[in-house]
């Protein structure tokens, strides 16, 4: 059997889960209140000869659950309803979309890889692009103030300044796909880009310096705009809490579009509202609604009450062309387990009960 890669390691598929013989015709389940709406984008994408089914919490018992994942090749999605079912065909488990914190090893059937998938990277990088450039242009602010005053008594070249990004400094925390994608378009505003991430790696020609973990307090000191791109985990959740955000510049701005838990929650409220940093541009939060749960709020803070930040509901990454890139990608998972190769993405194999 091929061998795969797994986080730069290569393992053994195991032995019973063997490429498709003749005749035989694969099926990708596609499940949860995610992934099953995008049930038409794998139609559309999936390899020739491909079975399509769906579970949707939505419309679909739990009870059909469990037959479908004992039929599937490939299950798609996130969080399964039920403890795992016998899964006797599945040699992959894909979840469309990058966060995987919902799960690990021990909830997936042994051996079966689990992958993820990015493709969100173009559309996050244009929005914190746009974020920066509001920031300093305030466009915003310029169409207000003309729709109600017209030139507002200000002679043409007379009128108030605003800023730009060129020679600002953007520090990316956690230099990832996002970051990369982020620091190529400042590169190209004339921004000084630097970034830091969990394990060494080369400096890249986008970035003025690239370092570990251990440079973050001076990345928070040098930057204009600190981008948290990273993952969350037992390390990085509070990992910018109240004596990190002292580190900021008095004008530095915060970008979160990694996970709102990595910002310690009370500690940021205090360094806007107090006015200690420049302001947020804040797209990830503390509160999600949970399915047949009350509505909750974002955050148990009123940052909607101040003027120094910008606020946007997780869909940084919601473009349409993501969807499409996301699921072009899933299909191409599918149909490399088809052809008896190794998936890409993998994050880690199960070690649990069920398969």
């Amino acid at each position: 059997m091929p061998a795969a890669r797994l986080h730069g390691q290569l393992f053994d598929e195991p032995a019973h889960r063997h490429p498709y013989a003749g005749s035989e015709m694969p099926t990708v389940l596609v499940q949860g209140r995610i992934a099953a709406p995008k049930a038409d984008l794998m139609r559309r994408y999936a390899p020739e000869g491909w079975k399509v089914r769906v579970w949707n919490p939505d419309t679909d018992e739990v009870a059909v659950f469990a037959p479908l994942a004992q039929e599937a090749d490939v299950i798609v999605g996130g969080a399964i309803p039920v403890p795992w079912p016998a899964t006797p065909k599945l040699r992959l488990f894909q979840i469309p979309w990058a966060g995987y914190d919902f799960t690990s090893p021990e909830r997936m059937p042994a051996g079966v890889p689990v992958a993820n998938t990015f493709e969100h990277e173009t559309a996050i990088a244009e929005y914190v692009l746009a974020g920066m450039l509001e920031w300093v242009i305030g466009l915003r602010r310029l169409d207000e103030e003309f729709r109600s005053s017209g030139w507002g008594g200000h002679a043409t070249g007379r009128a108030p300044s605003h800023g730009e990004l060129r020679g600002r400094t953007l520090g990316i925390v956690g230099y990832g796909h996002i970051g990369r994608e982020t620091a190529h378009r400042a590169k190209a505003f004339g921004m000084r880009c630097v970034g830091v991430r969990r394990s060494a790696a080369p400096r890249p020609p986008e970035l003025d310096w690239l370092g570990q973990n251990d440079r973050l307090d001076e990345l928070l000191a040098e930057a204009d705009f600190v981008l948290i791109a990273c993952d969350m985990n037992e390390e990085t959740i509070g990992l910018i809490n109240a004596e990190r955000l002292a580190l900021m510049k008095p004008t530095g701005v915060l970008i979160n579009v990694a996970r709102g838990r990595i910002v310690d929650e009370d500690a940021l409220w205090s360094a806007l509202s107090e006015r200690r940093i420049g302001g947020a541009v804040l797209d990830v939060w503390y509160a999600y609604p949970q399915p047949g749960g009350e509505d909750v709020w974002p955050s148990k803070r009123p940052f909607q009450d101040l003027d120094n930040v910008i606020l946007s509901g997780h869909r940084s990454a919601s473009t349409e062309e993501m969807h499409q890139r996301r699921w072009r990608f899933v299909a191409e998972n599918c149909a490399r387990i088809g052809r008896g190769e190794a998936p890409r993405n993998v994050v880690f194999l199960g070690s649990g009960q069920g398969g």
